[in-house]
């Protein structure tokens, strides 16, 4: 019997009703690649380590099922010297189980590396879905930070859409370096329209587009919020 999915779902819907949060989730244009059954690389902004949890539960039941998170392997790489306990049980126990229940893709070195780009292509080559974090960390102002290379690289290699979705709200939830969860928060999740890398698209121009998409901005007209 496979526990990962019950996990998964603990730590999302039961985080969320212990804490009293509320999550909106609107289309903006890209329910529908996400719902097509064919390979798509996700591509969010990361205010939190509560982000996958809201992300995954957001994303469509079938579409869930399929998508694997990206995870860099130096969560579980000791930074020298005495760590303190809480530090060790985070890094060994909760990336642990989240690296299980979301069935990551650990990279080393960031995603730009060949090796790490052909995991994420041979994953997607498979038929899942990939969600990764271009920023590479999370944001401590909420602002978006440069976007990595990898994410080009990947869609380049992959052919695949990508599809932008902008987390809000994440960040007066649980903060970078927050040992806890504050109560009553609310997030907004915006799947919007898909991008794929133009034939004389540039990596550096492709990743300006997706920049733009990722940024707070004024949703398109009349979005449809999905659930609430």
């Amino acid at each position: 019997m496979n526990l990962w999915p019950l996990f998964e779902s603990v730590m999302y819907r039961g985080l969320r009703a212990l804490t009293l949060s509320r999550v909106d989730v609107v289309d903006e244009g890209g329910v529908e690649a996400l719902l097509s059954g064919r390979p798509v690389l996700i591509a969010a902004n990361h205010q939190s380590h509560a982000d996958t949890p809201v992300l995954f539960g957001a994303l469509p039941g079938n579409c869930r099922k399929r998508t694997r998170v990206v995870s860099g392997n130096a969560r579980f790489s000791s930074e020298g010297g005495e760590e303190p306990l809480f530090r060790r049980i985070e890094r060994w126990f909760l990336h642990g189980l989240a690296c299980h229940a979301y069935r990551a893709i650990l990279v080393s070195g960031g995603t730009a590396g060949p090796r790490s780009i052909e995991r994420l292509v041979a994953a997607l080559a498979e038929g899942d879905c990939v969600a990764i974090y271009p920023e590479g960390t999370r944001s401590r102002t909420g602002a978006l930070g440069p976007l990595k290379p990898g994410v080009a690289m990947v869609a380049a290699a992959a052919r695949c859409p990508v599809v932008p979705v902008r987390i809000d709200g994440m960040l007066d939830a649980l903060p970078k370096s927050a040992l806890r969860v504050r109560f009553r928060s609310h997030a907004v999740v915006r799947f919007r329209t898909p991008l794929a890398l133009g034939p004389d698209e540039t990596p550096e121009e492709f990743l300006e587009r997706l920049a733009r998409a990722l940024s707070h901005g004024p949703a398109p007209a009349e979005p449809r919020k999905v659930t609430a």
